[in-house]
């Protein structure tokens, strides 16, 4: 029997995959399929894993099924897996409950609900994962090795999903913003666009990895780079005026209550 099974194979599938693969999984020992589409087959191609026709092909060579489809094609899905029996069952489906999975999969013997993010794509994604019930150690051992190989993870209540949506999961859009904000504002004060690009670029970048390695929190660091009287408390005053704590304050609550919405659908 495959251990890994992935129903999808578009980038976040892709991307777990890869990391397993440099990990100590074999290829031998995984197999997906996908939708109306050729996203199996070039992973296939890609990594040498099995691309299967069927599901129900899938589900009987798999131990861990990783659902990584599209949130609207579930119902698909469980019209072909209704009898799966499957060890473990992780979804990355945005805003799909466990109660949902389960009445999916009803007779998967553990569901694991997980929202990944963005730089997934690059294993330096953070995931965070809700399990439906406790789970043995040779359970969490697969799962962390499956959210391990695309970056780092946290295990929550599936209560707190919808607030991991609208931080980590979300925010990566948020910080793409700025940086499109930063680079308009750098051509606009002299730069070209591809300096105004790699500066901001290595700025976000560079700031990103200090505040990952340094002792001191956020607050201490912004206090640190701000000389009384200078430039960077110049551009400071503006954001205050702004309130710009509060106005991603509001970001974050729109995002987490519009992640409630979806999940009700």
């Amino acid at each position: 029997m495959k251990k890994f099974g992935f129903i999808g194979a578009g980038k976040m599938a892709s991307a777990i995959v890869k990391g397993l693969l440099s990990q100590t999984v074999s290829s031998d020992d995984i197999v997906c399929t996908c939708g109306n589409d050729d996203t199996g087959k070039i992973l296939a191609q890609q990594t040498s894993i099995e691309c299967l026709d069927s599901i129900k092909e899938l589900l009987e060579k798999s131990s861990v099924v990783v659902l990584a489809c599209k949130p609207q094609q579930l119902a698909e899905v469980a019209q072909q897996a209704s009898s799966a029996s499957n060890d473990v069952l992780v979804s990355i489906l945005a805003g799909t409950s466990i109660a949902r999975l389960r009445e999916c999969f009803p007779n998967v013997k553990k569901i694991v609900r997980v929202m990944p993010n963005m730089p997934a794509q690059i294993s330096q994604g953070i995931s965070c994962y809700a399990p439906e019930s406790t789970l043995s150690g040779n359970e969490k051992t697969v799962v962390e090795s499956i959210l391990g190989a695309i970056g780092e993870f946290m295990e929550v209540q599936e209560a707190r999903l919808d607030a991991v949506t609208a931080l980590s999961g979300s925010g990566p859009g948020y910080i793409f913003e700025i940086a499109a904000a930063m680079i308009e504002a750098g051509k606009q004060i002299g730069f070209t666009d591809e300096e105004s690009k790699k500066l901001v670029e290595k700025t976000l970048l560079g700031s990103a990895m200090l505040l990952a390695q340094s002792p001191l929190s956020a607050d201490e660091l912004c206090t640190a780079v701000s000389s009384p009287g200078g430039t960077t408390l110049a551009g400071l005053a503006e954001l205050k005026k702004v309130n710009f704590r509060e106005t991603m304050k509001n970001v974050l609550v729109a995002a987490k209550n519009r992640s409630k919405e979806l999940s009700k659908l």
